[in-house]
């Protein structure tokens, strides 16, 4: 979209974006990173700092002045046009923002960004608008752009590393800890999903959560609520989308984890008498948080029903042990909703993980087993190994017994994950298969046939077929450490085995099982 207007020949009116405040009430495109753009997350541009190619033609043209109005991304310049008695304003919007430059401040130097190309963004929530006149005039379309990112210390690397590979254009500039600061000279660059689904059953993976946020209806500009409203509940929504539950800047998710939200109006028609149900029919979602702007114009929850992954330890320094925050400590069927804050969002998320933990007998005997018991209050999250106690009465005589808790080893995924996840996640994940002897000894491995071992054989507990559960089965080569390897390991001499993310000591390492997910990190595909 270019064009030339004569200069003070008036000026194109923007009307307000046009989406609903109310998504759909399940929606899981939710993520671990504001931008996703990995290395380059947070970077604030400066509108000052547009370059543009030479305009066509022999003229004459001035400064190029960038601004941001609504997430719609121009550039104007007043150029000298040969038989043109008064100057004639170039536009720059859209497609023919091809090879725009901007610099940001990057590590204590300067990042180069390059737009490649600029193409129509395609809505995470349908239908997607094509991006004529019209719609763009009006806020119903957006434009993306494919950039690259110039360092001093490396060559061009694209600046959005996953999901689509283009970008959202948006107002003001973000802090470290994930705070939305209102400043007209700055815009940024915010990672677009990519939809790895299909048109009926779309599935969104890696971006970041501000251009989801957007497309669920909670853009920073003026919709149907005032600006300074639609940022709070931009910022809400951010909070919420990365379960970042003390406002830090921490993720408590990885990519992709089913969620279900809802805002106020939603939420009022849901609540019974006043309050929110502890679970949503038939998904089986449960109540996770309710998020609110604090007193002091935070984005926090009012309370903490659930973690979006129970087994991860809380990368939350508010959260104490119990789930909760700790003033008040409430929990959210207890709040009133009716009493609470009209600006705020309602999470609910599912169940999908276990804690796997590693424990032992004397010297060389291991089991490795999600089938335990917490102690509450103290085995919150899986980080206290020693709050949790075997629990696998149900092999009967075979079932081991006097092991002690030695590590929590990480999350695995549930072996009763929700058909809509399983069928998602098949292609990257594999089962684990619990074995043991009718001694007690056990083995947990990826083969059916575990591993051929004498005496072993497959164990279910509670009809679950003897699967323990799910874990990763590949890792993203690009990127290194975002999943932890779980390994199966021998000891030489008597022919036992163990499995664990390290040496229990002594054994012999047999092959890597598969990866473990760690929270804070950005796997390239996950739920």
């Amino acid at each position: 979209m270019t064009g030339w207007k004569r200069l003070l020949a008036g000026v194109l009116c923007l009307g307000s974006a046009v989406a609903g405040a109310e998504p759909p009430p399940t929606n899981s495109a939710q993520g671990t990173q504001l931008h996703g753009s990995g290395r380059f997350e947070f970077i604030n541009v400066p509108l000052r700092s547009v370059e543009v190619p030479d305009a066509p033609g022999e003229h004459d043209c001035g400064k190029p002045v960038a601004t941001i109005a609504e997430g719609r991304l121009r550039v104007t310049q007043n150029c000298a046009v040969a038989g043109t008695p008064m100057p004639v304003k170039r536009i720059l919007e859209g497609p023919s923002l091809a090879q725009t430059v901007f610099r940001a401040p990057f590590e204590g130097r300067t990042v180069k960004l390059v737009i490649e190309a600029v193409r129509c963004h395609e809505d995470i929530t349908p239908p997607t608008s094509a991006c004529d006149s019209a719609n763009v005039n009006a806020g119903k379309a957006r434009w993306e752009y494919r950039l690259q990112a110039f360092t001093d210390d490396k060559n061009a690397t694209p600046l959005c590393p996953t999901g689509s590979g283009y970008a959202l254009s948006v107002p003001h500039a973000w802090s470290t800890s994930g705070d939305l600061r209102e400043n007209p000279n700055f815009f940024t660059f915010a990672c677009a999903p990519k939809n790895e689904g299909s048109s009926s059953k779309p599935f969104f993976v890696g971006g970041g959560v501000i251009a989801k946020c957007i497309d669920w209806g909670y853009p920073p500009w003026a919709t149907e609520y005032p600006e300074t409203v639609a940022r709070e509940y931009h910022q809400l929504c951010t909070r919420m989308a990365v379960a970042d539950y003390c406002g830090e800047g921490r993720s408590n998710t990885l990519d992709g984890t089913p969620l279900a939200f809802m805002g106020p109006e939603n939420a009022a028609v849901l609540s019974q008498s006043g309050h929110l149900p502890a679970t949503l029919v038939p998904d089986g979602y449960a109540l996770e948080a309710v998020w609110t702007m604090d007193s002091c114009g935070l984005a926090r929850p009012l309370c903490l029903g659930k973690k979006r992954w129970d087994t991860l330890s809380a990368e939350a320094t508010c959260v104490d042990q119990a789930l909760k925050i700790p003033v008040p400590k409430l929990t959210c069927e207890q709040v009133d909703f009716h009493g609470t804050a009209q600006r705020m969002l309602v999470s609910y998320s599912l169940f999908i993980d276990r804690a796997l933990v590693l424990f032992k007998k004397g010297t060389t005997d291991y089991v490795t087993t999600t089938a335990v018991e917490g102690i509450p209050g103290e085995s919150a999250g899986g980080a206290l190994p020693g709050a949790f106690i075997l629990a696998m009465e149900g092999l009967g005589s075979a079932a081991p017994t006097d092991y002690s808790p030695v590590r929590v080893e990480g999350p695995i995924l549930s072996p009763t994950l929700p058909d809509g996840v399983m069928a998602r996640m098949k292609p990257f994940i594999k089962p684990l298969y619990r074995c043991g002897t009718s001694t007690g000894r056990m083995l947990l491995t990826d083969r059916q046939d575990c591993e051929l071992a004498a005496g072993y054989s497959r164990r279910p507990l509670a009809g679950d077929g003897a699967v323990e559960g799910y874990i990763y089965s590949s890792v993203d080569p690009v990127r290194e450490g975002q999943r932890r390897p779980l390994k199966l390991w021998r000891h030489p001499t008597l022919g036992v085995y163990a499995t664990a993310t390290l040496n229990p000591g002594g054994f012999t390492f047999v092959r890597d099982l598969g990866f473990l997910p760690a929270v804070g990190q950005l796997p390239g595909r996950d739920l």
